[in-house]
């Protein structure tokens, strides 16, 4: 059974890294690139028995992932495109926060859609953040109110798919994230 999994997390959580792992413990077998703009638009990697799995996105920069693309109905278009062919991996900051149309579109997906959310500490969120901004040589001093309320916007998201719309979630431990969605994929892809 096919599975699609979307990752939460705020800034400096480590969303992208748990993509770019995830292609690093796979085997990486091709990049896809969208026909019209010639720019990544998802990564083909195959280990599993039945499906290969697509990671949405380019991740050519710092940050990857759906942000990078230019609106929700390219996010969708993808979605749906993808998730037709196999299993599939989809991330981004804006889309931790809120269900909105891309939410919608994943109820034809019913218990083969996870929300997955990442439970890095604030703290190392915090760190994260503030080296990425030192390293593009940005010294102001880091205003950390917009990371931690983005948290809280997380977190209303996921009492919100638990308890409102009854949508299957899982929270994943950020040191082994990526070994536990591959876990996940290996089992769905086994019944």
């Amino acid at each position: 059974m096919k599975c699609i999994i979307k990752l939460h997390g705020t800034s400096g959580s480590g969303k992208t890294t748990v993509a770019r792992e995830l292609m690093k413990q796979a085997d990486l077998v091709r990049t896809i690139l969208n026909p019209a703009s010639r720019k990544p638009e998802a990564y083909e990697v195959r280990w599993l028995y039945k499906h290969p799995l697509f990671i949405l996105g380019p991740y050519t920069a710092t940050c990857g992932g759906l942000d990078s693309l230019s609106n929700v109905d390219d996010h969708i278009r993808l979605l749906e495109h993808y998730g037709n062919l196999g299993h599939v991996f989809y991330e981004g900051l804006l889309g931790s926060e809120y269900y909105g149309r891309i939410g919608k579109v994943s109820e034809q997906y019913g218990e083969q859609h996870i929300f997955a959310f990442l439970d890095t500490p604030i703290e190392v969120c915090l760190a994260r953040v503030q080296a990425r901004r030192l390293a593009k040589g940005n010294t102001k001093p880091l205003n950390p109110a917009n990371t931690v309320g983005r948290v809280a916007k997380i977190q209303r998201l996921k009492y919100r798919l638990e308890h409102e719309l009854s949508r299957k979630t899982v929270i994943l431990r950020h040191e082994h994230a990526a070994q536990e969605l591959l876990d996940i994929y290996r089992y769905h892809d086994a019944l």
